[in-house]
């Protein structure tokens, strides 16, 4: 018999696509900021300078150790009739010119996301919705794909802003369990150097 659980984790394919970096464009998009090359550009993101928890998750996703770079970002918290509810978003990618060209690999990201809340007994009232996206790597000349994962409180719930951080928290300590592997990066420092492609 499945678990009854409070929380859903879903995994979905965009009939959209999208290039990376992205330029400025409309209300709340600010364009693709290279944080792998550039990290004090964080600092220039406006959705992170009220929001802890995402800023941090960003970080994590754009250290020299990490298998991933991140692409953008969302955070919005509003009350509506049944209460606060928190939403927004982290978009990421492979940091290899292996892995980011076949969504297998993301398909495995979620399966073992899905494992890790289960052994975390993760018991919040959220939507969790992973969103894998074609998209063309124009820096590089590389189509491949992306991912986000969409994150959105239960509406009901009074401490939305709580179970928002909570989610980002364990979201970032699983891309932590991930450990470093030997890849051609897309983007890297001028002082590091990878080689090899990513089993």
């Amino acid at each position: 018999m499945p678990l009854s659980l409070p929380y859903t984790n879903t995994l979905h394919m965009s009939p959209y696509g999208k290039s990376v970096p992205y330029p400025r464009s409309g209300l709340g998009n600010h364009g693709f900021k290279n944080l792998k090359q550039s990290p004090d550009l964080i600092e220039t993101i406006p959705e992170l300078s009220t929001d802890q928890g995402l800023k941090s998750l960003v970080k994590t996703l754009n250290t020299q150790e990490s298998n991933f770079f991140s692409i953008g970002c969302f955070s919005d918290i509003r009350k509506t009739l049944q209460g606060m509810r928190h939403r927004g978003y982290i978009e990421f990618a492979w940091n290899c010119t292996t892995c980011v060209q076949d969504a297998v690999h993301y398909f495995s990201l979620f399966f073992h996301f899905d494992q890790f809340l289960r052994n975390r007994e993760f018991n919040h009232r959220v939507k969790l919705d992973w969103l894998i996206e074609e998209a063309q790597f124009s820096d590089i000349g590389l189509c491949g794909f992306c991912c986000a994962i969409f994150i959105d409180t239960s509406p009901c719930e009074l401490k939305a802003d709580a179970v928002w951080q909570t989610s980002l928290q364990t979201i970032e300590s699983f891309f932590n369990s991930i450990p470093k592997t030997s890849s051609t990066a897309i983007y890297a420092d001028s002082t590091t150097q990878f080689n090899g492609v990513m089993a």
